[in-house]
């Protein structure tokens, strides 16, 4: 939300530099983000008043003006605009003139003729895209007045991050209540002075709310004769300073007013509507809307629109409908000002993949006693700058008012959450300086009613809140708090949680921490698509990419990753610990089991005795034998053919027929789509089911006193038998004496045959008790001999 600190002062009397408000703000709760001045970047841009215009001698399309800026004498300047005439002020920038973008001005001959300046269209300051002609600036703005001054533009605007729970910060009036609040002064809401003519609003059209759950509050008025033009600059330059383009005074009115009050507005063209009437109804079955991006959107019953006799015409609070947009021929307008259900409208824009601006502030909650204020106000400003006439009346259908919560303040709990001394009458001129009603006070306790637009407060601690924001965070003291002594501290697992942080930490690896949100298009894109459809919706969530609680680490790990290689990095080793969340059918809660995730890519750190290389599947299978190695447990590798990993390398982790999780190179699909490089190996395991037994018992022997025996063998077996089958078969044939296998050559080619390869074993055999002999090793490599025969099919080469 952008903050104009010229347009805070207008609602407020403010005696405060911008960086002491920004201060002051953030520790009220408004955190600044950043803090702009729109008119920097334009100097020597003055109020210039057009003297006389010459056609051009030597081109058709240009004209020669003599403009006056009240800095000597007049200007002779070659333009190419035709809308100005004699009489006219503009904005002129004289010689050595800058504009926004770092543009600069000189003097120059056009066609033969010097032109000692420029005067600037709309689009040339940032006030919008309409560069047809130059912009006319009212009459009565003083000849030479610097431009910045004239339309505002000497202004400060503040970035301020709106929490969810606090819609009534998501417009000028909200954030000038709350700083009138903390400096004790009067907040000035615009007056409304509208001149009503012809007959009635409810002989116009009427409103019929059908679901009164899902719209507590509908209001219309009737606008006749409305002229479709531009705004005039000193919107345009409000609406710039907001982050908003201007496009036409009808729209720039219904953008004004939703900065101005947080409320949002739509307007129908009313020569569209059939039977010129409003119906707030759920969308029926089979029902679509063209909405005014253009995109068709299918509705469901479940959908809340504004329709007219016969079709709908608008989403209800997300967006309205093309067929009846106002455009520059229309000369009736049916404005809406309303207030929906935030459910209704947070899983409606869900479920149409539509984020609005009107969305987002039904989402967090309106206020339904703004809706006769805002539509007032817009109708003031349609009358003053759309020539508008207004239909006497409002159609305001409002069945059941809504309530305030009472909600009861004891000033000593006050002191005892907060620890500091705030004195009750400092506590109760908070609270009631804030908006609150107060209904009951005395010297123990203060009962207030809610306003409307604090959706937020319901309990106790909310006040305390509100009284801690506004006594000053800083003036709390700091004290140690009171440490209760239990027996058991942590979660079962977490000791050995922490345990495997440092381990993996000492392995090289950094640790990422990242949100616990998730969104399905993120997930699909990983390729881990697997849990996808248990994932776990937000009804309020921070935003569409956090809409969902995520059921895997690895998303969130690529992005990691990505951020981290755009700003330089050769090479990344980075793991993650944290919950999963996986929806239960016919269950509230959904399960929460711990996950590890690993991810390395890139070259490993170069050094002077070893230089860098490129990370290979070798890396994750290492890593990934280690953590199994710190679980107690071995793992087993299976092929799979996953969406997320490179299929011929990548393998399901096993123990005992129970999956554990996946590990492998990322598919060049995944690699791309989170601009990662080629060579990306990532792992995801459960870690709640690998650390659920016991931690083994570490087990001591004595070094060996005998020498051990090494053999060799090499065997021919078929493409599709895995290295990991020979090792286990192996293995189980050994016995006690054989202590150690290792695969150390792997061929295929001629003069083998295409379905097969060699892979060659390295054995060590040992006794505890003896110095082996051959015949002792002889017998046991014979019965490995049979076995591998047996299972794999092999051929001793």
């Amino acid at each position: 939300m952008l903050i104009s600190y010229n347009w805070l002062k207008e609602l407020i009397t403010l005696d405060v530099a911008p960086d002491e408000l920004a201060e002051r703000m953030t520790m009220l709760g408004l955190e600044i983000e950043s803090v702009a001045e729109p008119g920097k970047d334009i100097n020597d841009v003055y109020v210039g008043h057009i003297l006389d215009i010459q056609p051009h001698p030597d081109a058709d399309k240009l004209v020669v003006c003599k403009t006056d800026v009240g800095k000597g004498e007049p200007l002779q300047i070659v333009c190419g605009a035709a809308n100005m005439k004699p009489g006219d002020k503009v904005p002129t920038a004289i010689d050595g003139a800058t504009l926004p973008g770092g543009f600069r001005i000189g003097r120059r001959k056009m066609r033969g003729l010097e032109s000692c300046g420029m005067m600037c269209s709309a689009r040339e300051l940032n006030l919008g895209e309409d560069h047809a002609g130059l912009m006319i600036l009212p009459p009565d703005m003083p000849l030479g007045q610097d431009i910045r001054q004239a339309l505002g533009l000497d202004d400060v605007v503040f970035e301020i991050e709106v929490t969810p729970n606090r819609g009534d910060w998501a417009c000028m009036i909200g954030v000038a209540r709350e700083l009138a609040a903390y400096y004790g002064v009067e907040l000035r809401v615009p007056d409304i002075d509208i001149r009503e003519s012809g007959d009635a609003a409810a002989a116009w059209s009427s409103v019929t709310i059908e679901d009164a759950e899902l719209c507590p509050r509908y209001a219309g008025r009737i606008l006749r004769n409305v002229v479709v033009k531009p705004s005039p600059p000193w919107m345009c330059a409000r609406l710039v300073a907001a982050g908003q383009r201007p496009i036409n005074n009808v729209v720039d009115i219904t953008n004004y007013v939703l900065l101005e009050t947080g409320h949002p507005l739509h307007a129908f063209d009313y020569d569209k509507l059939a039977e010129n009437r409003i119906v707030v109804r759920r969308a029926r079955a089979g029902e679509s809307i063209t909405t005014l991006d253009g995109e068709p959107r299918p509705l469901n019953e479940k959908m809340l629109v504004i329709a007219d006799a016969k079709q709908p015409q608008a989403v209800a609070g997300v967006m309205g409908g093309a067929d009846s947009e106002v455009d520059d021929g229309s000369r009736h307008i049916f404005l809406e000002s309303a207030y929906f259900n935030p459910r209704s409208i947070r899983a409606t824009a869900r479920d149409l993949g539509l984020v609005t601006e009107a969305a987002q502030h039904f989402q967090r909650g309106a206020d339904p006693e703004m809706v006769v204020y805002a539509i007032n106000r817009a109708a003031m400003l349609m009358q003053q700058l759309a020539d508008a006439e207004v239909a006497p009346g409002i159609l305001d259908e409002y069945p059941n008012p809504q309530q305030g919560r009472q909600v009861t303040l004891r000033f000593d709990r006050a002191r005892q959450l907060l620890g500091a001394d705030v004195p009750p009458a400092k506590q109760q001129e908070i609270i009631t300086g804030l908006g609150f009603e107060p209904q009951q006070c005395d010297t123990v306790s203060c009962t207030v009613v809610t306003p409307s637009w604090r959706h937020d407060v319901s309990h106790e601690a909310d006040l305390i809140e509100e009284v801690a924001r506004h006594y000053g965070y800083d003036k709390i003291p700091s004290t140690m708090p009171p440490v209760r002594q239990t027996e058991s501290v942590f979660a079962p697992m977490e000791k050995r949680v922490r345990a495997l942080r440092q381990f993996l930490v000492a392995q090289g690896l950094s640790e990422a921490v990242n949100w616990s949100f998730g969104n399905v298009e993120n997930e699909t894109k990983s390729g881990m698509t697997v849990n996808t459809a248990n994932m776990v919706a937000l009804q309020n969530p921070l935003s569409e990419n956090y809409a969902g609680m995520r059921t895997t680490l690895l998303p969130a790990l690529y992005a990691t990753a990505a951020y981290n290689h755009k700003r330089g990095a050769r090479g990344v080793a980075i793991f993650e610990i944290g919950p999963v969340y996986h929806a239960v059918d016919n269950e509230t809660l959904p399960e929460e089991p711990l996950y590890l995730g690993i991810l390395v890519n890139g070259v490993t750190p170069g050094q002077w005795a070893q230089p860098e290389r490129a990370v290979d599947f070798y890396d994750i299978k290492g890593l990934l034998e280690i953590v199994f190695r710190f679980a107690g447990r071995e793992a087993e590798l299976e092929p799979v053919d996953c969406d997320a990993f490179q299929p011929s390398q990548s393998a399901l982790v096993k123990v005992r027929k129970h999956q554990y999780g996946y590990v492998g190179k990322t598919a060049p699909a995944v690699a791309r789509a989170f601009d990662l490089p080629d060579n990306t190996y990532a792992l995801e395991l459960n870690l709640s089911k690998l650390l659920a037994a016991p931690a083994p018992v570490p087990q001591f022997e004595d070094i060996p006193q005998f020498p051990p025996s090494l053999r060799d063998l090499a065997v021919v077996v078929e493409r599709d038998v895995t290295a990991a089958q020979l090792i286990k078969t192996v293995k189980e044939a050994g016995g006690a004496l054989l202590k150690g296998v290792e695969i150390f050559d792997v061929y295929s080619g001629k003069p083998l045959p295409p379905d097969k390869k060699s892979i060659a074993l390295s054995l060590v055999f040992q006794s505890p008790e003896r110095t082996l002999t051959d015949k002792d090793t002889q017998k046991t490599l014979e019965r490995i001999i049979k076995r591998l025969q047996k299972q794999c099919g092999a051929e001793l080469r």
